[in-house]
């Protein structure tokens, strides 16, 4: 078992995921709230930034969802990935947030 650690809406969740399960279907199965759509990598709802170990993300995907970049700046889908040790992930919607967080404090600091 791998831990996940999870940042989404606004909370850090801690659970652990099987080698063979998405770390979305073991968020799901805890009631840990992770956004959702299609569950099959085609609506992009369940990407997330990997900010912390290892992780394979399946090649059949829309591209729409994941972009080849994407999946080169370290981003994934929950739906299609499987968790190779313990990872750190937070949802796009609070990583964007964090972002232009950091963005503001750089121009306050200027």
């Amino acid at each position: 078992m791998n831990k996940v650690t999870l940042k989404a809406r606004g909370q850090q969740f801690e659970y652990q995921c099987a080698p063979n399960v998405t770390p979305l279907r073991a968020a799901r199965d805890q009631f840990i709230p992770i956004p959702t759509g299609c569950i099959r990598g085609g609506c992009g709802m369940c990407k997330v930034k990997v900010t912390s170990g290892d992780y394979e993300q399946e090649i059949v995907r829309s591209h729409d969802a994941l972009s080849d970049e994407d999946l080169a700046n370290g981003f994934a889908l929950a739906c299609c990935m499987t968790a190779q040790s313990d990872i750190e992930i937070i949802t796009v919607e609070d990583y964007e947030k964090l972002q232009q967080n950091e963005s503001s404090l750089e121009k306050v600091e200027k």
